[in-house]
């Protein structure tokens, strides 16, 4: 905590100094480059009129002025811009400098705010060769759980929609199993929306089956279904062949036992020396 405070001081500190000595410095020499940006546009609109009158032997009063003036800010933009040029690019080499000293300092500070941090963590006392290796197995844990992880989710994503067992739907699926066989069944994965002629509207996990893979202009993305009754066209990457799911019995944890032994209980506490004695194993499926 004390020295999450510090690092808080820190930042004010040179984020004050930051404003004092470039910020506010940049502000000033934008103020002043106004007056020679105003100079240099009255020179121009001086010139346009100097250009007329220049080839005149004869000038009369108001020209003479107009040729004194441009002559004037010629001469003194010609003398002080060359100064206030020099100025300006030394005030910006010192704010750059003062920039690079300011980062330095941060970073001078951010180290060693992360070496009081560093004696807090765990491997900080280890040598850098053990400490890098620890590192580089570490992060390929971590890439290894992580396409674990993204391994199972693609599985789960791609695993077949699981129906549960419905009369409804025990009785389309003979339905639709006697009328086109098991083969043409399938199984809407999203809800299918038509925004077409002759598309169906479908829920996600309804049974259908395929009567021709392409409609009537050969696109192979809309398949003709039918849909218990209905037939209509649907999106075949919205479609996924049905797999009925079948659930065998669990292997029995005991071992065969021979018929003359089947009157006996299992758990029977008389001791008999012909009862048979099962150890069960445990299973991992």
């Amino acid at each position: 905590m004390f020295a999450i405070n510090l690092y808080s001081c820190q930042s004010v500190f040179q984020d004050k100094r930051m404003k004092a000595l470039i910020y506010k410095p940049l502000c000033e020499l934008r103020d002043l480059l106004v007056g020679p940006k105003n100079l240099i546009k009255k020179r121009l609109h001086k010139l346009l009129d100097y250009e007329v009158i220049e080839g005149k032997s004869k000038l009369s009063y108001e020209e003479q002025a107009v040729a004194n003036a441009y002559k004037t800010i010629n001469t003194l933009l010609l003398n002080e811009l060359p100064r206030f040029n020099g100025l300006a690019l030394q005030m910006i080499w010192s704010m750059l400098g003062t920039f690079s000293c300011l980062h330095r300092d941060l970073a001078a500070d951010m180290e060693q705010l992360f070496q009081s941090f560093a004696q807090q963590l765990p491997h900080s006392s280890c040598h850098p060769k053990e400490f890098l290796e620890w590192v580089e197995n570490a992060v390929l844990e971590g890439v290894r759980k992580l396409e674990i992880l993204c391994q199972s989710v693609e599985e789960t994503l791609n695993a077949p929609v699981v129906q549960p067992v419905s009369p409804s739907f025990q009785r389309r699926l003979k339905h639709l199993t006697d009328k086109h066989g098991s083969g043409k069944i399938f199984q809407v994965t999203n809800t299918v929306v038509g925004t077409r002629d002759f598309d169906l509207n479908l829920t996600k996990g309804e049974l259908v089956a395929i009567i021709s893979e392409t409609d009537t202009r050969g696109d192979k993305r809309r398949w003709l279904v039918d849909a218990g009754g209905k037939k209509g066209y649907v999106p075949s990457s919205k479609l996924i062949r049905y797999h009925q799911a079948t659930e065998d019995p669990p292997p029995s944890p005991f071992l065969p036992v021979p018929g003359n032994m089947a009157g006996f209980r299992r758990h029977s506490c008389i001791s008999d020396p012909n009862v048979l004695h099962v150890t069960s194993q445990p299973l991992f499926q």
